[in-house]
């Protein structure tokens, strides 16, 4: 029995090893993504934007697999994931690998400040663009959607808020129902205007 147990601690072990062995598997390639500083998050927004002047981004709230939840009540939610991994990094999550539970997605949600808009930008892994909704305010009906391409493996999205305490939920999932999509977790920061 103590075999047994010594035998599935090491392969437990293995497979939540910081390289990134479960991403690797859809993604050969796949290997730590920095979070940017603040000046480079700043400067991948205004590309975004393609705007002459860097925007001013408040100070980040970072969510992950590892801390799905902020102190401000930013969160992460997983649905129909095929994985969701601690590692030291961070963690890892897995939509649609081996054929696993596909049509899964990943939620972003926040209550919405005084700040108009809102900079979104997670470390992702796809081999095509990713789908995104925006639900907010009391019904939660989606307001922008559209789908975009990681840019260095971030996905960035200007998000806007409708109201003060608003509820805000992000949806992302791959543009195939079965496509993989690799997750490594999310920065949030206010757009000052």
């Amino acid at each position: 029995m103590r075999l047994h147990a010594a035998f599935v601690m090491i392969a437990l072990s293995f497979l939540a090893a910081p390289g990134r062995a479960q991403l690797r598997s859809a993604f050969p390639d796949a290997g730590p993504v920095p979070v940017y500083s603040p000046t480079e998050r700043a400067s991948a927004f205004q590309q975004l934007l393609k705007s002459s002047i860097l925007p001013k981004l408040g100070a980040p709230v970072s969510v992950s697999p590892n801390a799905p939840f902020s102190s401000d009540g930013t969160r992460l939610d997983f649905w129909k994931t095929s994985f969701v991994l601690g590692t030291a990094g961070g963690g890892e999550a897995g939509v649609n690998f081996w054929g696993m539970q596909n049509g899964g997605h990943i939620n972003v949600g926040f209550k919405a400040g005084t700040a108009k808009s809102y900079a979104l930008d997670c470390r992702m892994f796809s081999a095509g663009a990713i789908n995104y909704k925006v639900f907010t305010g009391k019904r939660a009906e989606p307001s922008p959607h559209g789908e975009t391409a990681l840019a260095g493996n971030h996905f960035l999205l200007i998000v806007p808020t409708l109201e003060t305490g608003a509820t805000v939920l992000v949806e992302l999932w791959p543009t195939s129902d079965s496509a993989p999509m690799g997750f490594l977790g999310c920065e949030l920061s206010t757009i000052a205007r």
